[in-house]
């Protein structure tokens, strides 16, 4: 099984960091580069013609965003769907306008400002003054920088809202997402799950948007659930 995973907004291949070994041991692994397009179309056109034949898709966050794409654009060619910290909505008004103040602090050179500005949010109310997280989270998107944060927060604002592909998607599908998300609600994950014939819903108790990170061994076991039914 060849398993492409797409990271998260702002997020090198690092946030895959805790859950790679348990995907790794079933198969082929390619993580996906999201620095270089700024529409979705266009990266999930690039892991689409960078990985031939058929695929299974994990992503999370923007990411997921990317998976249900790539779904849109290829459905025969993807066996298997993960989505995680994610959503099939459009960004509302309000988030656009947020993102739009990101971008701002980014374009006037305060990028590490941004990430460590953000940090609260992608993490559990409880775990915000975990500073191992923190440092976690500050190498994840160090790597990242500002110029392709930038163009990446073009994609999401621009991208379409996929909920109306949701019930044709009929693939082994996990639907894995932090009980105590702050950016993306719980109610989106399972709005998802419920439109779509072969989901599973998994929902982490102790966990926000970084649940990876936060509770790996009850992300590692989410994951190798998704990878066994497949």
């Amino acid at each position: 099984m060849k398993i492409v995973m797409v990271p998260p907004l702002l997020c090198s291949p690092l946030a895959y960091a805790p859950v790679i070994n348990t995907v790794w041991s079933r198969g082929q692994v390619t993580l996906a580069d999201t620095r270089h397009d700024d529409t979705i179309a266009a990266m999930a056109e690039r892991i689409l013609r960078e990985n031939a034949g058929e695929i299974a898709v994990l992503g999370t966050s923007m990411g997921g965003y990317v998976a249900l794409e790539v779904v849109r654009q290829a459905p025969d060619r993807v066996t298997a769907l993960a989505l995680v910290s994610t959503t099939a909505r459009a960004d509302t008004p309000e988030q656009i306008t947020a993102r739009s103040r990101q971008s701002t602090l980014v374009e006037n050179g305060h990028f590490d400002a941004l990430v460590d500005a953000a940090f609260p949010g992608v993490v559990s109310a409880d775990n915000e003054s975990d500073e191992t997280l923190l440092a976690t989270w500050r190498a994840m998107t160090a790597p990242v920088g500002p110029a392709a944060f930038l163009r990446q927060q073009r994609a999401v604002v621009q991208r379409a809202d996929l909920r109306s592909i949701l019930p044709s998607i009929t693939c082994p599908t996990a639907i894995i997402h932090g009980a105590a998300d702050r950016l993306i609600a719980r109610d989106a994950a399972e709005e998802t799950a419920a439109a779509m014939p072969a989901a599973t819903v998994t929902i982490i108790e102790g966990a926000g948007h970084l649940l990876f990170h936060e509770q790996p061994a009850a992300a590692r076991n989410a994951v190798a659930a998704w990878l066994e039914s497949v």
